[in-house]
């Protein structure tokens, strides 16, 4: 009875909208008092107040598991079911969590829970092609549709076939180069107990719908500066572009993963500065190998002007301020300390320490120290030089030695878009009005800052591979460079 009853409840993966509440708190509020009620031994108080979390928002599974939490701690087992089993047929799929909370331990008594367990991997399957039908929905046409077995994911992508490929096979190449360099327990970790994560790279109409029912109309003037997200809890990652954006959020999903599985939640320096590490590199053996961007440039600038915080003094920021005062800044701090961290081969030992110590520095910061070897004082000496001497990006057209001779703007996210081309540039590059040019060298440029750093290894004079696409028909042409 068990599946019958989860699946009959199942329903698409809903996006939840930032609409207006009624007077009162909000839901964060509501979870939050909710929470303490429970941690205090108030239960019936933490019910109701789960309780009337639900009724604010009902199509959310947050509301429906607390609430099963509630009732399992009283001993009222049939309302837990009911609960846990709305939860999950709203999305909830988290199987380590449902066996490790304490509040659930009566509830993993009963012959509902044995039975859950049982038949866990029909449940997941029915949550997949509930969740890629629904989201399906944020692209109007030419749909391209990949599964990947490996690492759990479908891929629902407005790209073309050559695009949503090398998507598809960039993904591929990070995930092994994350597990060899961070999570490297996720490679015999067995996944078919996970949820599958469900990538959504959609056309314009569709992010901006996306967008504004995740983060309410207000969004509307800037969604060109909401790169994507990915929101863990419902397993779903949404990218404009098939750049920095995309590759920052596929990293939180490998990371998350692996936080599931230690039962941990890392510090926000440590979440945003991987997830940000990746987001510009080059290649070497077929690997990627994270390189200095615009983020360094800011850090660099910060230290110019005696305005750089201490190490110690970031890996204490909250994911609130870390997301709200600065962020610009603050990403920029985080990205620069993991790629020194890096290129130190410092990386994998302070991960593997801070995942191990976890519990006596939730920060990162002694994990930092013993893995340099380093006192504080010394720890910013060295970080300081180090900052010093990385080399500033270019990061306009002006900061370039040489150029394609050509005006170039952002495209729909796997390309800068030709928007002038001078009386000969057509026949010198190959390129017409409209043309997206898509990787340099075989170097992905996927938008305006990329192709920029990416043409600041070069010099006038030298010629370089353009790969670029009219429509749908790909081609490549040979380009001289030009001098400013």
């Amino acid at each position: 009875m068990t599946l019958h009853r989860i699946i009959s409840l199942l329903l698409p993966l809903v996006v939840c909208s930032g609409l207006a509440m009624a007077d009162g708190p909000g839901p964060g509020e509501l979870e939050r008092r909710g929470i303490v009620a429970m941690k205090t031994g108030a239960y019936q108080q933490a019910e109701d107040i789960f309780a009337e979390l639900v009724e604010a928002r009902p199509e959310s599974f947050v509301g429906h598991y607390n609430l099963a939490a509630a009732h399992s701690m009283q001993g009222e087992l049939e309302p837990a079911i009911d609960a846990m089993s709305k939860a999950i047929g709203l999305g909830f799929s988290d199987r380590l969590q449902l066996l490790r909370d304490r509040d659930l331990e009566q509830l993993r008594s009963t012959e509902f829970f044995d039975e859950l367990m049982e038949q866990w991997g029909a449940v997941i399957e029915q949550r997949r092609l509930s969740d890629v039908t629904a989201l399906k929905g944020l692209i109007r046409k030419g749909l391209e549709a990949r599964t990947d077995t490996d690492y759990r994911l479908e891929m629902l992508s407005a790209h073309d076939e050559t695009a949503t490929d090398q998507a598809h096979d960039e993904l591929h190449m990070i995930a092994d180069w994350a597990q060899d360099e961070l999570f490297s327990e996720l490679k015999t970790f067995d996944l078919k107990d996970s949820p599958w994560v469900i990538v959504v790279l959609p056309d314009r109409t569709g992010f901006s719908r996306w967008a504004v029912e995740t983060f309410g109309p207000g969004v509307r003037g800037s969604i060109s500066g909401v790169g994507g997200a990915y929101e863990h809890m419902e397993r779903r990652l949404v990218a404009q572009d098939l750049g920095a954006t995309l590759r920052h959020e596929f990293i939180h999903v490998l990371h998350w993963r692996d936080m599931n599985r230690l039962g941990q939640v890392h510090a926000p320096w440590v979440q945003e500065g991987l997830a940000s590490l990746i987001e510009d590199y080059d290649l070497q053996d077929d690997s990627p190998v994270p390189v200095a961007s615009w983020r360094t440039n800011i850090v660099k600038r910060l230290l110019d002007a005696r305005r750089l915080p201490s190490i110690e003094e970031l890996t204490w920021v909250s994911m609130e301020a870390f997301t709200g005062n600065r962020p610009l800044s603050q990403y920029a701090q985080a990205r620069a300390l993991m790629l020194w961290l890096y290129e130190t081969d410092r990386l994998r030992p302070f991960y593997a320490h801070y995942r191990d110590t976890i519990r006596d520095d939730p920060t990162g910061y002694q994990s930092i120290l013993a893995v340099t070897g380093l006192e504080p004082d010394g720890l910013e000496a060295e970080y300081h030089d180090w900052v010093r001497g990385l080399k500033r990006v270019p990061e306009t057209g002006g900061d370039l030695s040489a150029t394609l001779g050509i005006e170039i703007e952002n495209g729909t996210g796997d390309g800068v878009v030709v928007k002038w081309l001078p009386s000969g540039a057509r026949a010198r590059t190959g390129l017409r009005l409209g043309s997206v040019i898509t990787h340099v060298n075989g170097r992905p440029t996927r938008d305006l800052f990329e192709l920029i750093r990416v043409l600041g290894d070069y010099r006038s004079g030298e010629t370089v591979t353009l790969h670029h696409r009219r429509g749908t028909v790909h081609a490549t042409s040979e380009v001289r460079l030009l001098g400013r």
